[in-house]
């Protein structure tokens, strides 16, 4: 694709493409579906079990008939996450190359420029990455939460506690599995936008741009802060040393961070 270059001597930035909130929502809603439908059948099958053997906990033979029920659940649930989170992925990254590529667009016909994008090698790459990355993430989510309800299962039984006790445990743990989920659709969603934009831009011939720093979260790294008022700009087929030790990072790269960038359509003069 020839490169792009404006009319202005020195070149002009493109306002900045964002992480879609509705996406990182619809993204959330899948995840935690399958996690309340995991959670739903644990918490059936282990308190009609605990129940059952309640008058006799604490014993041995007790401990052993719960653990035969978590095994099975352990089985049934790993294999259900494993057959849905590539499903889920793969839907996943089409709506973010889909977000990514509308939103570029419109930013380059706002700035007098006609651009269709059509698939590429280099974008399929970072979408099967994050397909990957994803189904990997999403897998965790059930072997992490499994295996922590399996522990508590067990705790519960050697210290006699009662039902009421068991419970109230496996409603704060799928609270923590809860909190994963957001996490991975918030963080995933602005990795994955960021990182098809970037490709989107180096295909255009499109090499520097300018580091923007979100306010939007409540713990702003200072570094990052600092590079988007001083508008820092880097090579985006590089990555930018915020941090000023070496290391080249993207915006929306590090967990949690929100940041975007600018990218710069040359001037004649460049």
């Amino acid at each position: 694709m020839t490169q792009l270059r404006c009319t202005s001597a020195t070149g002009k930035a493109l306002k900045p493409t964002r992480a879609s909130a509705a996406l990182e929502a619809l993204y959330y809603r899948d995840l935690m579906r399958l996690i309340r439908e995991m959670d739903d059948s644990l918490t059936y099958w282990l308190t009609a079990n605990y129940r059952k053997h309640e008058t006799a906990i604490a014993q041995d033979s007790v401990a052993d008939e719960l653990q035969k029920v978590m095994n099975k659940l352990t089985v049934r649930w790993r294999s259900l996450f494993d057959d849905r989170a590539r499903k889920i992925a793969e839907r996943q990254a089409g709506r973010w190359k889909g977000h990514a590529d509308t939103s570029l667009m419109d930013k380059l016909r706002q700035a007098g420029f006609a651009v269709k994008f059509r698939p590429s090698k280099a974008v399929k790459d970072v979408l099967d990455g994050a397909i990957n990355e994803n189904v990997s993430l999403i897998k965790s989510i059930a072997d992490h939460h499994l295996t922590e309800v399996s522990q508590m299962v067990q705790r519960s039984v050697m210290a006699g506690r009662d039902l009421g006790t068991l419970t109230a445990d496996l409603k704060e743990r799928y609270g923590i599995a809860q909190r994963r989920a957001a996490f991975i659709a918030r963080d995933q969603n602005n990795k994955a936008t960021s990182f098809i934009t970037r490709t989107r831009q180096i295909e255009l011939g499109l090499t520097e741009a300018i580091w923007c720093h979100s306010s939007a979260g409540k713990h702003p790294r200072p570094n990052h802060v600092k590079a988007g008022r001083e508008r820092l700009r880097y090579d985006i087929r590089q990555g930018a040393d915020v941090d000023g030790d070496g290391k080249l990072i993207f915006p929306g790269e590090e967990p949690n961070c929100r940041c975007t960038s600018q990218v710069i359509i040359p001037g004649f003069d460049d």
